[in-house]
């Protein structure tokens, strides 16, 4: 009968609260969309969850802020660069303009002590190491002398990575526990990891990000790839093609992927929409890199073997060029445009300039040791060397025009010779919105912050005593996506209402967009109930003597008894722990409970209170304390 009791009055409670959330929503001070207009310009401004457009904000979700910026005559404003705050507030208290300009000009200021609830102009470095954690890094505050947000635990190191579409998802490849983590980039968590059963290598999202296809090598058989479905989180289906360590690449309209592996001298094909092999294409030697050119509408293979750029028509599926440059082949890669390749060739020091429209070696260069990994940004290629601590450069006007002889500039990136490459990830990447990149330097244990044009790196992000493999920058700024709307997405933590702070500097804009943040029913409704523990028993407790200790449980929202815990158990602890009983507690009724103490000395008695609490949808409560004193 009694825990029949717990369970209405739970029940109860559910419904309360569920009242309680639905007039939150009907008094809610926000529109999802809103408008304001100043100084000639117009901004319309836009808050709703990212699965589902149109809906309230919720918290705890993924929300898309979505701002269309236009001048007096309704035509787009490009290149404006707002920038965007959101910062909780009091429910009846309207934040008014001088209020507005106020916490602009502090958010502006960057001062620790007056940081926004949500920051959308800033960006996050993810640091792959070598052991089994990634670093998150704050590139723009340090707080306590430190830049270092978060450490993301993984069951083993990491191998490979890749970020899905809206920055939402990163997958890590983790071989030596054979398994596929998922982390989420707003908590900076790790989601799950999936089970493999396969020592998994590359992982590749194929262009629309529907799929992500993980290359595998299978002790004692051939190898293949898991294509995993990114929205559902599950294998889709396993390919088997060839042993080794793979190479993953797809078609621009995502018809075709193509895989190679590094022991095999063929290049499977698979169908993405029916996920089925229609074709081994031949290509000989030992594939060492693959990479489409949307110019030429073909995919190229390096041999590092044979020292061939192999091309395969993607019409056709068969190959239709082979160039002939040298053995110790590398990575390649296209620069913007599609057309001109970076070939890097580690063995010979060699760099070479590929046109795959005509398909022939433009130029070459002799470079440092060991070049390895070749990495874009807006305007120059960038080049890594195992052997050496320099990172060459090549502008695109080297790269994209034939006539521009090859010339190369260098800046040091540390003060060790990086070594070998662990990893196919980037070990360089350009920063968000500058002409700058972050250099992940293994041997120094840092990461170098290096802006183009200068003669040396301008600071670096020490990244705590751990080997940093490979670097990614997760931007949280406002993109432009199409011509005068700005973009991006964040994750709505607390319900509540809040200004969302809009900021433009010329012409100057400033104005709070008031919107309200609904609670999360479905988080809600699996959250512990919360308990108050009271002590009854009053008078003296004395040493030597027995003592009863009589305590209520009721219910922190509705003040309702909790009866009922049948195995509700009372542990004692005497002050630092040197004494201590464990017994259970007996039921009076109206959620109170006694326990008989016989306390053996004098001083301050901890008492925790222990039951199944998670299986009854209950936190547990504080601990309560009394005080013994000598005998009288």
């Amino acid at each position: 009968m009694s825990m029949m009791k717990t369970s209405v009055r739970v029940t109860v409670f559910a419904l309360l609260a569920r009242v309680a959330m639905m007039l939150l929503g009907l008094f809610a001070v926000t529109a999802i969309a809103q408008d304001f207009e100043q100084n000639g310009i117009k901004v319309h401004f836009n808050l709703e969850p990212l699965a589902r457009p149109g809906a309230r904000p919720v918290a705890d979700v993924d929300a898309a802020f979505r701002f269309d910026i236009s001048d007096a005559t309704g035509a787009a404003v490009s290149g404006a660069y707002p920038a965007v705050w959101m910062q909780r507030r009091a429910e009846t208290m309207p934040t008014g303009k001088s209020e507005c300009q106020n916490m602009v000009k502090s958010f502006i200021g960057g001062s620790v002590m007056s940081q926004p609830t949500l920051n959308l102009n800033v960006y996050y470095v993810l640091v792959m190491n070598d052991d089994a954690s990634i670093s998150v890094v704050d590139p723009l505050f340090g707080f306590g002398g430190s830049n270092l947000l978060n450490m993301i635990p993984l069951s083993s190191p990491g191998y490979d990575w890749a970020m899905s579409e809206q920055q939402s998802r990163l997958l890590v490849s983790l071989p030596e526990s054979k398994k596929l983590a998922v982390v989420d980039i707003a908590s900076f968590k790790v989601l799950t990891e999936i089970e493999l059963g396969v020592t998994p290598d590359r992982v590749v999202l194929q262009p629309d990000h529907h799929y992500a296809w993980i290359g595998y090598n299978s002790s004692g058989a051939n190898g293949g790839v898991l294509v995993i479905d990114v929205g559902a989180g599950k294998l889709a289906k396993r390919i088997a093609t060839g042993p080794g360590k793979h190479q993953i690449s797809f078609a621009a309209d995502n018809r075709y992927a193509f895989i190679a592996s590094d022991l095999d001298g063929r290049v499977t094909v698979v169908d993405i929409a029916k996920l089925e092999q229609v074709k081994d294409i031949d290509v000989g030697g030992k594939s060492a890199a693959l990479a489409y050119s949307p110019a030429a509408d073909a995919l190229y293979i390096t041999d590092s073997q044979g020292g061939f750029i192999i091309g395969i028509n993607v019409k056709t599926l068969e190959v239709n060029s082979r160039t002939d440059v040298a053995p110790g082949l590398g990575q390649i890669r296209f620069a913007p445009g599609g057309r001109f390749a970076v070939v890097l060739n580690p063995v010979n020091d060699m760099v070479y300039i590929f046109d795959a429209v005509n398909d022939r070696i433009v130029k070459s260069g002799k470079v440092e040791e060991g070049p390895d990994q070749v990495s874009f940004s807006d305007t120059l290629a960038h080049i890594r060397h195992r052997g050496s601590e320099t990172v060459f450069m090549l502008s695109m006007d080297v790269i994209t025009d034939p006539d521009v002889a090859m010339q190369v500039v260098d800046f040091p990136a540390g003060e060790s010779a990086f070594g070998m490459a662990t990893t196919p990830a980037d070990g360089i990447v350009q920063t968000p919105g500058e002409n700058a990149v972050l250099v992940a330097h293994p041997v120094d244990r840092q990461v170098y912050y290096y802006k183009e044009g200068m003669a040396a790196p301008m600071g670096s992000f020490n990244n705590f005593n751990r080997r940093a493999r490979a670097v990614l920058a997760v931007d949280r700024t406002l993109q432009e996506t199409k011509a005068g709307r700005y973009e991006t997405v964040a994750r709505l933590n607390d319900a509540g209402v809040y200004d969302v702070v809009f900021f433009m500097e010329s012409p100057r804009v400033v104005h709070c967009f008031a919107t309200t943040v609904s609670p999360n029913k479905e988080r809600q409704a699996k959250l512990p109930h919360q308990i108050i523990a009271q002590r009854l028993s009053s008078g003296t407790v004395t040493k030597g003597k027995t003592t009863t200790l009589r305590f209520r449980l009721r219910d922190a929202l509705l003040g309702t008894p909790i009866t009922g815990l049948a195995d509700l158990s009372v542990l004692t602890v005497l002050s630092p722990g040197i004494w201590q009983d464990h017994q259970p507690a007996k039921e009076l009724g109206d959620g109170v409970y006694s326990v008989e103490l016989l306390p053996p000395r004098s001083g301050a008695y901890y008492v925790s209170l222990d039951s199944l609490w998670r299986s009854k949808n209950l936190a547990p409560p504080g601990m309560l304390m009394f005080q013994v004193s000598a005998a009288e």
